[in-house]
């Protein structure tokens, strides 16, 4: 009896399992407003992607500091390079998708439908490098190039994952779909499960470092 209930306290006590878990929930859920408002500019919409990333995996992976301080110095700290990235995907992007109209009405017949799914898969494969592209941000220190390099090498190299990613997105979409409001809730939640599948990518590709020489 005595074991029974020392085993309650642990779990639901202060600092127990349940209230651990309740702060989990909290956390994630606060960094996804934290995500929203950071997108209403939409140009920064890049910056605020990696700095969730940073958040997630840092505050509630591996319990290591305050959530809306590492949000705010991740977002800061690659605020010039995620709007430069954000820009440049949602411009070609929207490149795509013009071209995609104009040949819808300009053109007919086989090769017509031809260049339009090109131009469709190259759309796709720019949202996916988008899903590589604003964690490397936050992990790796390199210029917008070779962050557009690696993504694009992720998003091949790692197709399984890539699928794994589009997966999410999908299930999200449709959950946002049917109920609009979803849409305040699911940013800290959908980032959370895809950090999984990412640290495997990112973890990866990080630079090892080396110990001094002479140095066991």
């Amino acid at each position: 009896m005595v074991k029974k209930e020392k085993h309650e306290k642990n779990v639901f006590g202060f600092g127990g399992s349940f209230v651990a878990s309740c702060d989990k929930i909290f956390d994630i859920m606060a960094l996804g407003f934290l995500w929203f408002l950071c997108c209403l500019p939409v140009i920064t919409m890049g910056a605020s992607s990696a700095a969730l990333y940073h958040a997630t995996v840092k505050c509630i992976k591996h319990n290591d500091g305050y959530i809306s301080k590492e949000f705010f110095r991740s977002f800061m700290l690659n605020l010039r390079q995620g709007v430069m990235l954000w820009v440049l995907v949602v411009s070609a992007t929207l490149a795509m998708h013009l071209n995609i109209g104009i040949l819808m009405r300009e053109t007919e017949g086989y090769a017509g439908l031809f260049f339009i799914c090109v131009y469709a898969l190259v759309s796709v494969y720019i949202l996916a490098m988008a899903l590589y592209m604003f964690p490397a941000l936050s992990r790796y220190d390199m210029g917008c190039v070779w962050l557009v390099k690696i993504s694009m090498y992720m998003t091949v190299r790692y197709f399984g994952t890539t699928l794994a990613l589009f997966l999410v997105l999908i299930c999200v979409g449709a959950l946002v779909w049917k109920f609009p409001m979803a849409m305040f809730f699911v940013p800290g939640p959908t980032m959370f499960i895809m950090s999984d599948f990412l640290e495997r990518v990112i973890r990866k590709h990080e630079p090892k470092v080396q110990e001094p020489a002479g140095q066991e």
